[in-house]
């Protein structure tokens, strides 16, 4: 009788996940290469960083510097995201962002604006050490 109460009660301790398992740390410095179309200035390319500077609970905020042939862009951006990461969203003072926590090292994301000009661009970023 105790080996089934210690075997069911082992089996009880693996099945229940360990309490933080869903906490997600998104500070620090992201790069890659995006991929951008526009309605007016068309296809083009180039380096994006983020920089998460803040994060309380299951917000954060921060900034993307994206390069362009015309200069480097900054932009601050806000976000928050479901427990896990399961779902991840952002804005700026012109459109939206979601993201994808690929691993804890990896991020992707797509950002889209709309209007007269519209825009979408998605990358793959990589935090730096």
């Amino acid at each position: 009788m105790k080996a089934l109460l210690y075997s069911t009660a082992l089996a009880i301790l693996v099945a229940t996940p360990v309490l933080g398992a869903d906490a997600v740390s998104l500070v620090g410095t992201w790069t890659g290469q995006r991929d951008r179309i526009a309605k007016v200035e068309g296809r083009r390319g180039g380096l994006a960083t983020l920089v998460i500077t803040k994060q309380q609970g299951n917000t954060f905020s921060g900034r993307l510097k994206r390069s362009n042939p015309t200069g480097d862009e900054e932009e601050p951006l806000w976000g928050a995201f479901t427990p896990g990461a399961k779902l991840m969203m952002g804005s700026d003072d012109e459109g939206t962002y979601i993201f994808n926590l690929i691993n804890r090292n990896t991020l992707d994301y797509c950002y889209s604006e709309t209007g007269k000009s519209p825009r979408t661009v998605c990358a793959r970023l990589t935090r730096k050490p």
